[in-house]
């Protein structure tokens, strides 16, 4: 009589195989993963390890102590720390990021040496003495925008802008509002403030600074930031219901009373009005 020949249990080792890896994975993920200790700021990945480069600028901006700030990038090995922290403000102003990030970074990459564009904007702030006289705008079919919109119920904290240091492209020339238009269309993006700055070429100048101020608050965006638009292009989305104040920092006077009530859009649809303002260079003086 002929013995049959038992087969190796293969779903048997399958199943243990598969226990035995999720045993495993879930012992190493939950139940007692690995917590890192004083890892050495060079072990970081590229994203932890632009937080830390920022978060030597923000130290740097408070103490002033760059030899302090100097040894805490040494760390990351590169070759050359004030050409890194400068290129991270640059990408940081591109980028839109937090004003006073890049302002941190700007600063930290002057002090080590390196010449970031970001240092354009934001290198050496100064405290004006007095608001400039603000804009009045009238135009034909749109209601007036004037330095007296209506008073909010409670009053406002008034918010002085900030004057930043003028690009080496812009010395001793000054801008000025060349046309300001509110649009309420049903196929336009609603809610905007718009601004357009060209040069005397009639080209866009990126990398301005554009504050706005309305009640209790205050936000600082850059133009060039969609060059699909145009180079000297920059927006915000306001709120509903409010009064806001444009300045294109330090290179023209405020502009006041952008009013976001909603209107209505020949359809009869109710939105938030879009404003448009362009700047451009203030036409010589004549003898």
């Amino acid at each position: 009589m002929t013995e049959r020949k038992q087969r190796f249990p293969w779903a048997l080792l399958l199943i243990g195989l598969i226990l035995g890896g999720g045993g495993g994975v879930w012992y190493a993920w939950f139940l007692n993963p690995v917590n890192l200790v004083d890892v050495d700021p060079g072990q970081l990945n590229a994203t932890d390890q632009r937080a830390y480069v920022l978060l030597v600028s923000e130290a740097y901006l408070q103490d002033q102590d760059l030899e302090r700030a100097r040894s805490r990038l040494q760390p990351l090995r590169a070759r050359d720390v004030a050409t890194l922290v400068s290129e991270q403000a640059d990408l940081a102003l591109l980028n839109g990021d937090a004003a006073s990030e890049v302002r941190a970074l700007a600063t930290l990459a002057e002090a080590l040496g390196g010449n970031p564009l970001a240092a354009e904007v934001f290198s050496g702030t100064s405290q004006p003495t007095s608001m400039p006289e603000p804009i009045t705008a009238t135009f034909a079919g749109i209601p007036t925008v004037t330095s007296t919109p209506e008073q909010p119920t409670e009053t406002p904290t008034l918010l002085i802008p900030t004057a930043t240091a003028t690009p080496d492209f812009l010395v001793e020339t000054q801008l000025e509002l060349v046309a300001l238009e509110q649009v309420c269309e049903d196929d336009y993006p609603s809610g905007r403030i718009e601004v357009y700055v060209d040069d005397a070429l009639e080209r866009g100048m990126p990398g301005l600074a554009v504050q706005v101020d309305w009640v209790g608050n205050q936000d600082t965006f850059f133009t060039g930031l969609k060059p699909e638009k145009s180079a000297g292009y920059g927006d915000f989305q306001m709120e509903s219901n409010q009064i806001y104040t444009v300045t294109l920092v330090g290179l023209a006077e405020p502009v006041v009373g952008i009013d976001s009530a909603p209107c209505f859009t020949d359809s009869g649809v109710s939105q938030l009005p879009t404003y448009q303002l362009v700047y451009a260079p203030s036409p010589p003086e004549e003898p």
